[in-house]
């Protein structure tokens, strides 16, 4: 009797121990499926936050490309032309390509693409101001220029627009072999087709059959232009 109890007892606790056995694996099998499930999970998570990552990373640097590029052609179109066919500007300071004249245009401003000795176009950054050089040696260089009046008075009745137009200076010497060398400014209080203020300074030797010339052309309300003008006029020089 006792040895059936005893191996009753035994049974059951095997039972027990093999119940529990059993409960431990299908836990461990479940806990196991769990963490399976949650790290593929975690992995699918990772996978695509990597993937946004990459997508931000590269867009960014499109973007930073794009942004860069722009900049660079921003950069290309302001900045100024400083030599074409014509000559080119070093240290402020235009030279033809003959060097046989120089002008010092103001700061900043750029030579036309297209030109060469002969006319010369320089404008300001905005494209609203702008000067001039002509330069003729030769046969045609008394053909190229005009013959000014040598007094103010002749000359605003040739030009007269009335009260809107303001003589700012007139200068006119004539030699005697029909040499001459000018300089005169006008500026409108309406502005003319565009144009505010307008000066021009040369010379024309009759010896040499040689002409050049200068004219400041603005149609900017930048008042601080006309001084400008005037300097560049002043620094035309011919060699």
């Amino acid at each position: 009797m006792r040895k059936n109890k005893i191996l009753a007892g035994i049974l059951i606790a095997m039972t027990v121990m093999m119940t529990a056995t059993a409960c431990g694996k299908n836990n461990t099998k479940a806990e196991s499926t769990q963490e399976t499930k949650q790290q593929t999970q975690a992995e699918a998570s990772t996978e695509a936050t990597t993937a946004v990552n990459a997508e931000v990373a590269s867009s960014g640097q499109e973007t930073s490309e794009a942004e860069d590029t722009s900049e660079e052609e921003e950069t290309k179109e302001t900045q100024p032309i400083t030599a074409n066919d014509a000559g080119d500007i070093k240290e402020g300071l235009f030279t033809s390509k003959s060097g046989k004249y120089q002008i010092m245009p103001p700061k900043g401003w750029s030579l036309d693409e297209d030109g060469d000795e002969s006319v010369v176009a320089i404008s300001s950054p905005n494209g609203e101001d702008y000067l001039e050089v002509t330069y003729v040696q030769g046969d045609d260089a008394d053909g190229a220029r005009e013959v000014y009046p040598a007094t103010m008075d002749e000359y605003k009745k040739l030009i007269s627009r009335g009260e809107d137009m303001e003589f700012v200076r007139y200068d006119v010497k004539n030699g005697s072999d029909g040499s001459q060398t000018f300089r005169y400014a006008l500026r409108y209080k309406t502005p003319q087709d565009g144009v505010r203020y307008y000066a021009i300074s040369g010379s024309y030797n009759a010896a040499t059959k040689t002409y050049i010339s200068a004219a400041g052309t603005i149609g900017s309300t930048d008042s601080g232009v006309e001084g400008q003008i005037e300097a560049a006029l002043d620094s035309l020089k011919l060699k």
